[in-house]
């Protein structure tokens, strides 16, 4: 799967989170997890060593409360911080599932450096 068609998986579905968690093991820092739920706080922290090793920040993770009448869904933007131009956003219906989509895009995007 490309790192395009795991941001867009709709992680209600069982099958789509256990691809999430698959992809997330992927992930140098978080490839020590069990085969368990990884804990956010573990994704947390890979958010912060991937950002600060690659010169990379998360601007802000913003609620959107008008665009699902269901729920919120969350967006984090994903920045470089030499020329602060703008990387990309990650979606998630849940916190967890915007920040475990979050640590999928910035590995993608410190793969392609």
């Amino acid at each position: 799967m490309t790192t395009n068609q795991i941001m867009n998986l709709d992680c209600r579905e069982p099958e789509n989170q256990e691809i999430i968690q698959k992809v997330l093991r992927q992930v140098k820092p978080l490839s020590k997890c069990s085969d368990e739920f990884i804990p956010v706080e573990k994704i947390e922290r890979t958010i912060k060593v991937l950002c600060v090793k690659y010169d990379l920040f998360v601007q802000s993770i913003i609620p959107d409360c008008h665009s699902n009448e269901k729920g919120i869904i969350w967006r984090a933007g994903i920045f470089n911080r030499k020329d602060l131009s703008h990387l990309g956003n990650a979606y998630g219906l849940t916190m967890y599932e915007c920040l475990a989509k979050t640590a999928i895009y910035l590995y993608s995007i410190t793969r392609k450096r």
